[in-house]
Formats: structure tokens, sequence, C-alpha cells
């Protein structure tokens, strides 16, 4: 079924205003789009991200596969949509995570890296790039290609910070921002060891930046 199909099937007659129908389409898609991104996940866990297709998404969605490829364009984008998703979620968590010790930046920089390589440590697309078995096509969506993913995190985090320190630059808090979610994509992307020592070595590495920033806010 495409969406096309999907909407046409609803409950809409002449009567219904074009603004309801605009509401009706978008939950539509809205949905779909859920139940194909959750179809991923399982495939994923299941299979790995290589020997999954978009009719095996489409078929685990219970949708066409010309509605997968309307609703996302191309398995890559497919993938990016997905890791978008995750992103989100375990972004919450990071922002808790400033929000728990905005009394100390150093440590609230300490946890809300914890957070980020944690939640990515216990995902399975980052798991799928991580094990390098046949899913190497994954890894530029999240680095080289994964401009999104980097956008969405920086945001968050100049948000998050905006928040809790409004009296820091801008300029210096997008650079930190920046700097950060670059770091922390490329530890939870290509794992060196330990966590606890990765979030240590960043965390040490951006220590004088941080108090730069500070002190120039006071």
């Amino acid at each position: 079924m495409s969406t096309d199909e999907f909407v046409g099937a609803g409950p809409l007659g002449g009567a219904q205003s074009s603004e309801g129908r605009r509401r009706y389409v978008e939950r539509a898609r809205a949905g779909m789009r859920e139940a194909v991104l959750d179809a991923v996940e399982v495939l994923v866990r299941d299979r790995g991200w290589q020997q999954t297709r978009m009719a095996d998404v489409a078929d685990a969605a219970g949708v066409s596969r010309q509605t997968v490829y309307q609703l996302f364009g191309s398995r890559e984008e497919l993938a990016q949509h997905y890791i978008l998703r995750e992103a989100d979620r375990f972004l919450g968590s990071v922002e808790s995570a400033v929000a728990a010790h905005a009394d100390d930046p150093y440590a609230a920089v300490e946890a809300a890296l914890d957070a980020f390589l944690t939640g990515a440590a216990d995902n399975l697309m980052v798991k799928a790039i991580l094990c390098g078995d046949g899913s190497s096509d994954l890894l530029p969506l999240v680095t080289t290609q994964g401009l999104p993913v980097i956008e969405v995190a920086r945001e968050r985090l100049i948000a998050v910070i905006g928040a809790h320190w409004p009296t820091l630059a801008a300029a210096d808090v997008r650079v930190f921002a920046e700097t950060i979610v670059r770091l922390a994509i490329s530890h939870a992307t290509v794992a060196s060891g330990d966590t606890s020592h990765a979030v240590q070595d960043v965390v040490g590495v951006l220590r004088p930046f941080i108090a730069e920033v500070f002190a120039a806010a006071d």
C-alpha cells in the first residue's frame, strides 16, 4: 500500500476541511514512518543492516516497497533517518546529565559525554557499525556523510548549554558543541577502549577551553 492509497482509504468526505485532511495525511505518514523505522530496528537486531533489504523492511512494516521509497527515498536515507531517531532518543539522556550537574561545568561535560557514549554503545545501529562484519557501508552515514546527525546533536547541545549557562558567548558555545559532538561520534563509531577512559581523555583536553570560556563570561 502506498501513502496515497493509505490516505485515500481514510474516512474523508467532501465535507472535511482541507486543514483536517492535511492533518490526517500528516498523521498517516508519521505513523507509517514510525512503523518502518521500528521494522528496521527489529531487522537490524535479527540479521544486521547488511542483510536487510528495502523489501524486507516493507514486509516487516506491513507496507509496500514503494511506500518505503516514498517515505525515505533510498536505503541510505532510511538508515540515516533511523540513526537520527536513535540519536534523538539518547540525546535526551545527555540533556538530563547536563541538567543534573548545572553547578559544575566540568562534571556536566563528563556526565554528558558518558551518557552519549553509553547510549551509542547500546544502540543497535552503532553496534552494527562497530562489528565490522559487512556493515562498513553504515559508517559514512554518521561520519563523513553524517552532517544531519552532527547538526542535530550540536544544536541540541547548544540549546541545553544556553539554558543552563546563558552568559556564555554564543560563538564559544558553538565551537565547543561542534568539537565535542565530533569527538563523541568519533569515539562512538571507532571505539578505542573503555568508555570511562575516553571520557576522561576528552574532558582533559577540553578543560582549559571550558575554564577560559567561563572566565570570560564572569
